[in-house]
């Protein structure tokens, strides 16, 4: 079981703004380090961007505390539930005022911008097997000089991100006169479809295993399609595209980062695919509608912000369960990975791990019966 400061130091390091409000300022300073706050930006996704950071990542973080995935899960919220959500929430603030909304939106999501590339070379470190993220909207992780993944099987995810992050943090980095210099539609549009494309093009150079991988992989997939979505979302925003176009796009980037964080990130399948044909509900599938419910009126009004505490729903009822399952059972199964990397705790333990969720256990059934998966 984990101590009490264990428990409190992995609670604090996912929901520094979960707490917050996606609207709010994020504050994160690391052992050694100087605090520094990178906005996030109010917008409509705020209420599931809290739902998800707190009800699926701290309870993941928590659980894995000393094992090497903690840090790729801190990324990965980071990255996805926070930055790029932020993004596209400012994109979606500028459909009110469509006629200004080049102007208006990069503005406003530069700081998030900021933060996605110093959350991005959090997770080059975190791949190592560190702790480099701190789970919120705040990034403020300098670029690596060199590749810290170099000699792995994960290195080419270094080889490739390492200029697109420099060229990047070089373009957003204020001057000596502390002012940072403000980009216009397309110079941000750029800067992500040049994270998004090095990303893309890594992720098919590493080792399969590690997109199979629980967790690991799901992270590592979700980051790559939410980067592309977010490419989509910000190349049409600087070429003009009508609102239309637009707020399809920002309701397609949503909907499919909720679903990989909820069915990826989270090994809901995984689990789906280990229980096999015999299981009686497909619990990737329920998700997945769920979030189309949650989503679906984002392409009409994409300024209207989603219901407070959405994964509260009805619809999202076998959350609760699957979260309690596998935490559960995440900290005597990693036990013993802290000197490990993520990728072998991931195909290693893990893999094992959520193998016996799905076993039968002595008096009938196996653990995960109530979600109707064995």
């Amino acid at each position: 079981m984990l101590n009490k400061t264990r428990y409190v130091l992995a609670f604090a390091t996912i929901t520094l703004v979960a707490c917050g409000g996606g609207g709010g300022g994020n504050d994160s300073t690391a052992p050694g380090s100087t605090p520094s706050t990178a906005p996030a930006v109010a917008g409509p996704l705020d209420p599931a961007q809290d739902a998800v950071a707190n009800s699926v990542f701290a309870p993941l973080v928590e659980a894995t505390v000393g094992t090497p995935l903690q840090g790729v899960l801190a990324c990965g919220n980071s990255i996805v539930t926070r930055n790029v959500l932020d993004i596209a929430d400012a994109y979606a603030n500028g459909l009110m005022s469509p006629s200004t909304l080049v102007s208006t939106a990069p503005a406003a999501a530069q700081g998030a911008l900021t933060a996605l590339v110093g959350n991005l070379s959090g997770l080059l470190g975190s791949l190592t097997g560190a702790t480099t993220c701190f789970g919120g909207s705040a990034g403020d992780i300098p670029v690596p000089t060199t590749n810290p993944l170099a000699g792995t099987p994960l290195a080419p995810i270094g080889d490739a991100l390492l200029p697109a992050l420099t060229a990047a943090s070089q373009q957003l980095t204020a001057s000596s006169s502390g002012t940072a210099p403000q980009i216009g539609a397309t110079q941000l549009a750029t800067i992500v479809a040049q994270l998004s494309d090095a990303y893309s093009s890594a992720l098919t150079q590493i080792p399969p295993e590690a997109l199979t991988a629980p967790i690991l992989g799901g992270t590592l997939t979700s980051i790559g399609n939410s980067l592309a979505g977010l490419e989509t979302l910000t190349t049409q925003a600087a070429s003009g595209a009508a609102p239309d176009v637009l707020a399809a796009s920002f309701q397609a980037l949503a909907t499919g980062s909720l679903d990989d964080l909820l069915t990826l990130v989270l090994p809901v399948g995984v689990l789906q695919a280990g229980a096999g044909s015999g299981a009686s509900t497909n619990l990737v599938t329920t998700l997945q509608a769920a979030v189309a419910s949650l989503t679906g009126g984002l392409a009409a009004n994409p300024t209207t912000t989603l219901p407070a505490n959405p994964l509260d729903a009805t619809s999202f009822a076998v959350l609760p369960d699957i979260i309690s399952q596998l935490t559960a059972a995440l900290p005597a199964g990693l036990a013993g990975t802290a000197g490990t990397t993520p990728l072998a705790a991931a195909t290693g333990p893990l893999q094992t791990l959520l193998g016996s969720l799905l076993a039968p256990i002595t008096g009938g059934g196996c653990l995960l019966a109530i979600l109707g998966l064995c």
